[in-house]
């Protein structure tokens, strides 16, 4: 590995979602925000929607992080569930609790009976959902009334739901009005500015121990942030591939050609950059007007001939 070339303590880029990596952009944090406010205000269902690869999962994991000790935590990576009996059975499972004796309300009973007595003991409990797109409207309707459960004044279980867009066409549907009237926060995470995606790819080879500014150039950021189109997974595997050419190529840093190469093989596509388009142009315009130049020569050689015969 390229560790070592680039004096890196460890691999900068990982493949799976991490949230000791976490880049506080600013729509993450925009995100992050009024969903941390909404579940202290004891509001029971959240849904944070974005294109894949953008980090939904990753700030999941820190708003668990950043309510650590004051709730009981429940994070389903895993959304395909062909009944509630199954969604139940996975919350069972991830809780501790026996999950694969009983029928479906024994299994609703057990969970609820479960977190009474967490919010007895001071804890409420929540459950993040990833990849809540997979889930039928049936499992949706059973995950509001889960969030229904209240002890007092207050919501004993609340629910947070990760998803991509296409969530929406199944939130549309007659039998979910009531979900989307119950829904405190609908956050949207957006692709990073080019800038922050730059930003982004210096954080990770600090948090690695690297000194980022002499591992990638200005150039190989710039063709890393736009043919990766801000998208934080794809930030991760074309710097990773980038690294590993350089690597290969004995080079001590990323460049643009580095850069390039590792976006060909990832199949991403680069944006030109403005600067890059007018040079271009700029480029272009010189060679038509160089080659007006020569025909016109060419068209009055003949004349200029005539006249001094």
């Amino acid at each position: 590995m390229y560790e070592q070339r680039f004096g890196l303590k460890r691999r900068p880029f990982p493949a799976t979602p991490d949230s000791s990596l976490y880049y506080p952009a600013t729509s993450h944090e925009a995100a992050l925000a009024p969903m941390l406010r909404a579940l202290s205000e004891n509001e029971g269902l959240l849904l944070l929607t974005g294109a894949p690869g953008t980090g939904k999962t990753v700030l999941g994991q820190v708003l668990m992080e950043r309510l650590e000790g004051e709730v009981a935590g429940v994070f389903l990576t895993n959304s395909h569930f062909p009944d509630r009996a199954a969604l139940l059975q996975a919350l069972l499972f991830d809780m501790g609790l026996p999950y694969d004796d009983g029928a479906e309300q024994v299994l609703r009973l057990r969970l609820t009976d479960h977190v009474l007595k967490n919010f007895a003991a001071g804890k409420r409990t929540i459950a993040v959902i990833d990849e809540a797109q997979h889930l039928s409207a049936d499992l949706l309707e059973e995950l509001r009334l889960l969030g229904n459960l209240e002890a007092g004044q207050d919501k004993a279980f609340q629910v947070v739901c990760l998803a991509q867009e296409t969530i929406a066409d199944t939130l549309n549907v007659p039998q979910l009005a009531g979900w989307k009237q119950r829904l405190a926060v609908h956050a949207h995470l957006e692709p990073l500015s080019a800038e922050e995606a730059c930003d982004y790819l210096l954080h990770q080879l600090r948090l690695a121990g690297g000194k980022a500014e002499k591992i990638i150039d200005e150039s190989g950021l710039e063709v890393l942030a736009r043919g990766a189109q801000g998208i934080p997974r794809l930030l991760n595997h074309a710097a990773h591939q980038a690294l590993t050419l350089a690597d290969a190529a004995d080079m001590d840093i990323v460049d643009a050609e580095a850069a390039l190469e590792a976006l060909v093989i990832l199949g991403l596509q680069v944006e030109e950059s403005e600067t890059a388009k007018q040079e271009t142009n700029h480029a272009v315009e010189g060679e038509e007007e160089e080659a007006e130049s020569e025909t016109t020569a060419e068209f009055q050689m003949p004349s200029a001939l005539r006249k001094s015969a």
